[in-house]
């Protein structure tokens, strides 16, 4: 039913973005200091491979989030004890927010230094979701106006700020979007994972 949403433009980093990192790296790591040039060297191959794991997966992040909602959590856990139709939840605006830590191996003349942590802070902002709980596992049904807000950090310096919608995820084709009135009340929670 669902196969993953991803963002609507990619989340890139640059060659410059890892050059900043190491740059700050540089400063943490004295061992550091005697390879700078062999660290800057290395920025392009860094910042492709950090591209390739920056392509993340969207609808695995809400899922986690999803599963902290107490609901959902409960028929969860009843889907996976016994088989029975699936549970329909219907969740109104709320956020999501994650962080994933990525975390870049750095060898210099077959000498290896410290990892570099960078950390990926995620906040996706959705209007409504409607999902189906069946066999332990969350399906994503329908989705309304979802937004991604996607930084990456290295400690406290922002590298990359990346703001952005979704691909590939189903809309509910009977909701109407502008359907809000004036004496609807609108509210947002937010789930931190």
């Amino acid at each position: 039913m669902d196969d993953g949403i991803k963002l609507g433009t990619p989340l890139a980093i640059s060659q410059d973005d890892v050059e900043r990192a190491l740059l700050e790296y540089a400063k943490d790591e004295p061992a550091s200091s005697n390879a700078r040039q062999s660290l800057q060297n290395a920025a392009p191959a860094a910042a492709a491979e950090l591209n390739r794991a920056l392509d993340v997966d969207v609808l695995d992040t809400l899922r986690r989030g999803w599963a902290t909602v107490p609901a959902v959590g409960r028929a969860l856990q009843l889907s996976a004890m016994k088989a029975a139709p699936p549970v329909i939840i219907r969740l109104d605006e709320h956020n999501v927010s994650a962080t994933s830590h990525l975390v870049l191996g750095i060898g210099v003349a077959e000498n290896a230094l410290p990892e570099l942590r960078l950390a990926l802070e995620m906040k996706v902002a959705v209007q409504s979701a409607t999902l189906a709980v069946r066999e332990g596992k969350i399906e994503l049904v329908a989705l309304a106006d979802t937004s991604v807000v996607a930084r990456v950090k290295y400690k406290d310096v922002l590298l990359k700020e990346h703001a952005c919608g979704i691909n590939g995820a189903p809309r509910d084709p009977f909701r109407n979007q502008s359907t809000t009135t004036t004496t609807e009340r609108r509210g947002s929670v937010d789930f931190y994972i």
